[in-house]
């Protein structure tokens, strides 16, 4: 398998194609440039860079995590979780998507070492690699909803009967490990839609996947339903009351001094939700039309579609972390009370002593709701 890969990487980097094979790679490029520009050549760089921006903030995020106090464990741990699904679909696109395109697109010789090599590598990343990328997807959209109920649970009034009810949510932990094996489970029978053909090197569906209750609940129950229906009515009905609470200036913390900071972090939270929304209706959308008239989208005529699809759901892991980064003063927001934590061992007189970096609101509120 190292050989292969190495080959394929060199012949993907075009290292063994010849001036006239370039002309050939970028006159059917031109021929079918709707599709082919974007998958080979726009996509790749925003996965990518989107890819080193994810693992970035994952890196900053985890920068803190030997410190034994910081107000905002529970964000953290679901921010270090979505920005781990963002940076997995990111890096599964280039194996699943980007890949098998580039073959598609720019290999013409497939009877060649290298044209078999591809193709060999590639149906055995889109086989495995393609539930594991829908899996980190599926996961990706339900922490996006703990992380803005957690928001909203952590600034609206103490009174407020959603303060009490969504006070599970702080359990960070036990939240992202229900997600995670959910999202999982929801997908292991992916594995099992494509097989190899006679030949053993190419891929066909299995009768499993054309079956038509199969579809209704992977496509309609599961997808259309549990993963995107039930989170974006939620996370409308959040961000909604999120921003009512931002407009009115009815943010409710303990100290006072943290209220600029908690409402950069309640617009950071609506903000991804909206490119959320943006980025990835249409992938939901298409789903939906492809179970409603059972219409091939994969066809010469949708193909763009599909494209454009994948493409918007990678800008949006693209974006969040730069929402992050923007949002939090370059994560300073997130971070505050290590720089200003009240020691943990209580003075001889029965007294929190405080460090010479804690600060009366610290001390009058150690552990917000957050």
């Amino acid at each position: 398998m190292a050989s292969s890969s190495s080959t394929i990487s060199s012949y993907l980097l075009n290292s063994s194609l010849s001036s006239t094979e370039y002309e050939d790679v970028f006159h059917y490029c031109h021929q079918e440039k709707e599709t082919c520009y974007l998958v080979v050549f726009v996509e790749p760089i925003l996965c990518i860079i989107g890819f080193i921006l994810n693992v970035a903030c994952i890196i900053a995020f985890l920068s803190v995590s030997t410190h034994s106090y910081f107000r905002k464990t529970s964000l953290l741990f679901y921010l270090v979780a979505l920005t781990f699904c963002n940076a997995l679909q990111l890096l599964l696109s280039i194996f699943v998507i980007i890949l098998p395109a580039m073959e598609q697109y720019i290999i013409h010789y497939p009877d060649s070492r290298e044209g078999r090599a591809v193709h060999s590598f590639t149906t055995m990343t889109v086989k495995y690699g393609y539930p594991l990328m829908m899996a980190a997807n599926y996961a990706a959209i339900w922490l996006l909803a703990l992380i803005c109920a957690q928001r909203f649970q952590a600034i609206c009034h103490p009174q407020n009967v959603w303060k009490k009810r969504l006070s599970c949510i702080r359990r960070s932990k036990i939240a992202v490990g229900i997600v995670a094996f959910m999202a999982f489970a929801m997908n292991i029978l992916r594995f099992f839609e494509l097989e190899y053909s006679e030949n053993g090197v190419d891929l066909t569906h299995t009768a499993m996947k054309g079956n038509v209750a199969y579809k209704i609940v992977m496509e309609g129950l599961c997808y259309a339903i549990l993963v995107y229906g039930i989170p974006i009515l939620i996370l409308v009905w959040l961000n909604i009351n999120t921003c009512k609470l931002i407009m009115n200036k009815e943010i409710h913390v303990s100290a006072t001094s943290r209220r600029p900071a908690e409402y950069r972090t309640a617009m950071m939270t609506v903000c991804v939700f909206i490119f959320f929304f943006l980025c990835c209706t249409l992938a939901a959308s298409l789903r939906l039309f492809t179970l409603v008239t059972d219409a091939d989208v994969h066809s010469t005529d949708m193909l763009w579609l599909v494209d454009v699809s994948n493409l918007l759901m990678n800008i949006n892991a693209l974006v969040t972390p730069i929402l992050y980064f923007l949002f939090t003063r370059g994560f300073r927001d997130l971070f505050f009370v290590i720089r200003f934590a009240p020691q943990r061992n209580p003075s001889p007189f029965g007294v929190l002593e405080k460090s010479p970096l804690t600060t009366d609101d610290d001390m009058a509120s150690p552990i917000s709701g957050v």
